[in-house]
């Protein structure tokens, strides 16, 4: 279904105030989408906020009418995903530091090895003939 710009920047306001987009709240939205097609696609900003309220009040009474239980426990679950990914983050952050520090300290011996110069020895062989 193809909706003018006005119908698609209400939803999108909604989607936006959702704390977590998951499945029921997809769901959610495609309700209310068949709510505002009545055939008339050509609606205002100020028409669709009248038929069905603000964004903020229909997100409103979305948890409202949600089982609390499974919105505590959706929100555990992302805490618990957010501290995780910080301390994975965290740890790889530190070991990219030592790491960079273990290189930092090679180049510096390999450097200060021989007063900072390299070497270059030819051999010349003496056995080699030329026919």
């Amino acid at each position: 279904m193809t909706y003018n710009k006005n119908v698609k920047k209400y939803i999108k306001q909604c989607k936006y105030l959702f704390a977590s987009y998951g499945k029921s709240e997809k769901e959610y939205i495609r309700k209310l989408i068949d709510n505002i097609d009545d055939g008339s696609h050509d609606m205002t900003y100020d028409e669709v906020v009248e038929r069905l309220g603000t964004p903020k009040e229909v997100i409103i009474s979305y948890y409202e009418q949600e089982d609390m239980d499974r919105l505590i426990e959706k929100a555990k679950v992302r805490r618990l995903l957010k501290n995780f990914l910080s301390v994975a983050l965290v740890v790889l952050l530190v070991f990219l530091c030592y790491k960079a520090y273990i290189y930092q300290k090679t180049f510096e011996e390999v450097r200060d090895s021989k007063d900072g110069y390299f070497e270059e020895t030819i051999e010349v062989k003496e056995d080699y003939e030329i026919k």
